[in-house]
């Protein structure tokens, strides 16, 4: 993203807890939005946040939106292991299943670990560094996924986004020895 020979971009909205890059993807000729989240822990902010997010969705032109980061919530309470039951609460997980529903965003499937955030200690492990993408962006780049990879350096673990849809181009044919022996294949295959 960037390089400018794929992601020109147009205009930025800066906010606490957001950094949105409008702009075009050169090779499709496409306008996107890119969204990197870091949502604070407490409660009011977090949902101040998630609500302009609403709204900057709403109004925004385009569509084409790939929404990404730490978001510090579930949506669910089994992607949290380790941590006290009150920071694992319904309200949360109602909170946050609203704000992807309001904002018609769709999770990419993930390949790897089931956690994103470990504790130093191994204690505690949640779920909150998440992708989401619209149901436009899944029209230009469908086969997507997102891999969560081992933790490095932070408590929070890299993702990354690749197809998994690889285009080998023409499947080769292929036959076993014996059919060559019956006096129709070659009749067969000519005709299909």
């Amino acid at each position: 993203m960037w390089h400018r020979n794929i992601f020109v971009c147009e205009r930025h909205l800066k906010g606490k807890g957001y950094l949105i890059l409008i702009g075009t993807h050169n090779e499709k000729h496409v306008p996107i939005v890119i969204v990197n989240v870091y949502s604070p822990c407490d409660s009011k902010s977090k949902w101040n946040l998630c609500e302009e997010l609403v709204n900057i969705r709403k109004n925004e032109r385009c569509k084409t939106w790939c929404m990404m980061g730490d978001f510090n919530a579930v949506k669910k309470a089994d992607e949290r292991k380790g941590l006290n039951i009150r920071r694992t609460n319904k309200r949360e997980n109602i909170g946050f299943n609203n704000f992807i529903e309001k904002t018609e965003m769709i999770e990419l499937p993930y390949v790897g670990r089931k956690y994103t955030w470990y504790r130093p200690n191994g204690n505690a492990k949640s779920r909150i560094d998440r992708i989401f993408v619209s149901c436009e962006w899944l029209d230009h780049w469908p086969g997507y996924r997102q891999y969560i990879l081992d933790r490095q350096i932070s408590d929070h673990c890299a993702i990354i986004i690749k197809n998994t849809q690889v285009d080998w181009g023409p499947k080769p044919f292929r036959c076993l020895h014996v059919w060559h022996t019956d006096i129709r294949f070659r009749d067969i295959v000519k005709q299909k």
